[in-house]
């Protein structure tokens, strides 16, 4: 078990950039700090995983906010989860909209909904992405920053949790199965 998170480590520290542009297409906050981390021991510039960061959030949330100003209400009608938080943004978005640009990156569950919601309020596309570019920096700033400040803090709690990994990863795992057959179940 020592051994397949060894691998996994070298695997993602060998691929680190590929790693940031997969963990964009989802909510990546865990990627970005996993890159800072990685950037702390020397795999990688910080500035380097924080722009790269920056740059591919910006780009998927400028590519949600195109998909939201095509086919908007096809994809609230067709995705009923993401219609009723576009339905939960829209009296706030006339009047803040600014603010939500920053604001919904780091609003889990809402990275998606946002700009599309954003795109269907009728925001113009150069209102957007000036607001958007500047937001992602933050984001990426901050998240690749946990990673690389707290880099010295987490060595040293993996060289205390070291003993115990094989439990731990098993129990993560079971738990991750039980919560997939659950879900599944339902």
């Amino acid at each position: 078990m020592a051994d397949f998170a060894h691998q996994l480590a070298h695997l993602f520290h060998t691929h680190l950039y590929l790693a940031l542009a997969a963990g964009g297409l989802m909510e990546g906050e865990t990627v970005v700090v996993l890159a800072g981390f990685a950037a702390h021991q020397g795999h990688a510039s910080w500035w380097g995983v924080t722009l790269f960061a920056a740059a591919v959030n910006a780009c998927v949330d400028q590519a949600w906010f195109l998909l939201g100003r095509w086919r908007g209400p096809a994809l609230a009608a067709r995705f009923p989860g993401l219609g009723r938080r576009i339905a939960e943004l829209a009296p706030r978005i006339h009047a803040h909209r600014h603010g939500l640009v920053f604001g919904l990156r780091f609003s889990y569950g809402l990275r998606v909904a946002g700009p599309v919601a954003l795109a269907m309020a009728g925001m113009r596309l150069r209102e957007f992405a000036l607001l958007n570019l500047p937001a992602a920096l933050v984001w990426a700033a901050i998240f690749s920053g946990i990673g690389y400040a707290f880099g010295l803090a987490a060595l040293q709690l993996l060289d205390r949790v070291r003993p115990y990994e094989p439990i731990i990863l098993g129990a993560g795992l079971a738990l991750g199965l039980t919560a997939w057959w659950m879900a599944r179940r339902r």
